[in-house]
């Protein structure tokens, strides 16, 4: 086996000794298609393939001859030259079959709400204030920038189940509006559902509008912060009547894109008048391959008007995984 090697070895050195003086052009000496030719009939070929590898190095320009030549003394192996693989593609990653790559989450997107980012997140929760159980959670989001208008259509749902009786049971969705005035301001509207069976509250609308700022917008940097009238009809659990209280809120939505792989983002809504609500979520996002991330977010919910038996706050803390297309 050392021997053969040897032999193997040695033939190679020869052969690159033999380009050194046929590197201007691409006319094969006798001896360069003997070693080609012995090295068709050995290992399949697989030597053949490293010496016409090591002539097109020393001879770039004159690949395409070089290969016109190889392979007409190994026509089975040799194939046309391959295009050079764009290198902007990201690895897919691969998960029980399925592939999480940019170009699939691309073609996907073209099928889905073409025009709009989308996102669909997996996550477990534990909970604890009114609902001290671990759960199972599902996501999604989509968002476009559409000329002046930005808007945002956002779903949750939670559910778990503990020796077959169901203790979780949140949903909702939401519709964000907002209109650009310049680069800085634009005023925005909302709209949005919830439902929690286990909660301070039932089932609840909120719907509000006011002016937005943009205290930072760059690629590192955004911050908004807007503030205005709002509208809660809320059917509380204790008495199952919807009851209705306008309101004033403000906000504060801001994100730190940390680098390519990871970003921030911190979410506070405050609500007051008649009743106090407070809000705020926290995301942690990393990017692990293609289109594919894993997310930590952690929820606050204060109400200060839960009903008696009610914990006026409930905290949330999700490990999700994220694909956006």
């Amino acid at each position: 086996m050392t021997i053969k090697y040897l032999k193997i070895s040695l033939a190679t050195g020869l052969f690159c000794l033999s380009l050194l003086p046929n590197l201007s052009h691409a006319e094969l000496t006798p001896n360069q298609i003997n070693l080609l030719t012995v090295a068709s009939e050995k290992d399949s070929g697989k030597h053949f393939m490293v010496l016409v590898d090591l002539l097109i190095i020393a001879n770039p320009a004159d690949e395409v001859e070089i290969r016109r030549i190889a392979r007409a003394i190994m026509p089975k192996i040799f194939s046309e030259p391959k295009a050079s693989a764009p290198t902007n593609i990201t690895s897919p990653m691969i998960i029980n079959g399925t592939i999480f790559s940019d170009s699939g989450a691309e073609q996907l997107s073209k099928f889905i709400l073409p025009g709009w980012d989308k996102e669909v997140e997996l996550n477990g929760l534990v909970s604890s204030g009114n609902t001290s159980q671990k759960s199972f959670g599902v996501a999604t989001k989509f968002h476009r920038e559409n000329g002046a208008y930005e808007q945002t259509v956002a779903t949750y749902f939670d559910y778990n189940t503990s020796k077959s009786i169901t203790n979780k049971r949140r949903y909702g969705v939401s519709f964000k509006n907002d209109y650009s005035i310049n680069n800085s301001s634009y005023v925005t509207g909302f709209a949005g559902v919830e439902a929690d069976s286990f909660g301070a509250f039932n089932k609840r609308l909120t719907i509000n509008s006011g002016y937005g700022l943009r205290v930072f917008d760059n690629d590192k940097y955004k911050w908004n912060f807007e503030g205005g009238p709002a509208m809660l009809i809320t059917k509380p659990l204790a008495t199952g009547k919807y009851g209705t209280d306008i309101l004033v809120y403000a906000s504060s939505l801001f994100t730190w894109n940390i680098n390519e792989r990871s970003d921030f983002e911190n979410e506070t809504k405050v609500f007051m008048g008649s009743k106090v609500v407070i809000e705020n979520k926290t995301d942690y996002k990393l990017r692990v391959s293609g289109a594919l991330s894993g997310k930590l977010s952690f929820d606050v919910i204060y109400n200060r008007d839960a009903p008696i038996g009610r914990k006026k706050t409930d905290t949330i803390s999700r490990i999700g995984v994220l694909y956006d297309f």
